[in-house]
């Protein structure tokens, strides 16, 4: 009886290890590339280039650039005025840091960074989209609160 019960707190522990090191485990979509800034869009890099030059302004235009957010001007200036408020307290633009490139496809990535100030970071995603032979831009995604853009994995850890 005793071996049957010392047999049973063995198989369950190696199955709750088992259990526990799969949910650490990274989803394959989302495991982070050894170099991310490699993956990333030029179109994104072309932005934040953009932003050290000519200020945050320079860089949403870029950003837009041949996509439809060209078009949703409410959106660009939303963009603009957060970038405003950030700079007037946080400082001027320090860097940027690519947290993640995420594939979901062949034709779509999200592109997770940190925007550096002299006092604060800000987190921003974009969501990029390869139409033919360029990257456009669909969707940008900027707050001053981690969660608010990046995924959960992300901020645990994975």
């Amino acid at each position: 009886m005793k071996k049957i019960l010392a047999g049973l707190c063995l198989l369950t522990a190696g199955s709750l290890s088992a259990l526990i090191l799969a949910q650490r485990a990274p989803a394959a979509s989302t495991t982070a590339a050894p170099n991310p800034e490699a993956m990333v869009p030029d179109i994104v890099v072309n932005g934040f280039k953009e932003f050290k030059t000519g200020g945050y302004s320079a860089a949403t235009n870029a950003w837009a650039k041949d996509s439809s957010l060209l078009l949703d001007t409410q959106t660009l200036q939303n963009l603009n005025n957060f970038f405003n408020t950030i700079s007037s307290t946080s400082g001027s633009f320090v860097g940027a840091d690519v947290v993640r490139v995420v594939n979901l496809s062949a034709n779509t990535q999200e592109v997770y960074s940190v925007v550096r100030y002299e006092r604060q970071v800000v987190y921003i995603g974009f969501t990029c989209y390869k139409t033919g032979d360029k990257w456009i831009i669909t969707v940008i995604d900027a707050d001053k609160d981690p969660l608010k853009v990046l995924p959960t994995n992300i901020m645990s850890g994975q």
